[in-house]
């Protein structure tokens, strides 16, 4: 699941890790967050740091106290470097932008155990 306020920017994310295989949703806007994650239950998050008016420590911070949502899995993605910010409010993972797509997909195969049998 992607959750980023730049439209761009999510559309882009989704298309890389959608050719690489992954199944994407883009949470429509930081404020439905949450409910995304409820509904979706995806396997990874990956959110931007700042979110419009919203902070991630501040999303994180509710997530991670819901008993359904706290094991999400999050990547915290930022053009500013805020990775002690964002490990202190519970992400598994910050990446400093621009980062390249193997780091990120690196990230993401590190957060998802490989899946035994079927179809994947």
């Amino acid at each position: 699941m992607i959750i980023e306020d730049d439209p761009q920017m999510a559309r882009m994310l989704a298309t890389l890790l959608e050719f690489e295989g992954y199944a994407t949703v883009i949470c429509p806007s930081p404020e439905q967050a949450l409910d995304c994650i409820r509904e979706g239950r995806p396997d990874v998050v990956v959110m931007d740091f700042y979110l419009g008016r919203a902070r991630a420590p501040d999303f994180l911070q509710t997530l991670r106290t819901d008993p359904e949502l706290r094991a999400a899995r999050v990547i915290i993605v930022s053009g500013d470097d805020q990775q002690v910010a964002a490990r202190a409010a519970g992400a598994d993972r910050f990446l400093l932008k621009p980062f390249a797509v193997e780091e990120l997909l690196e990230v993401i195969r590190d957060l998802i155990p490989p899946r035994q049998g079927g179809s994947g």
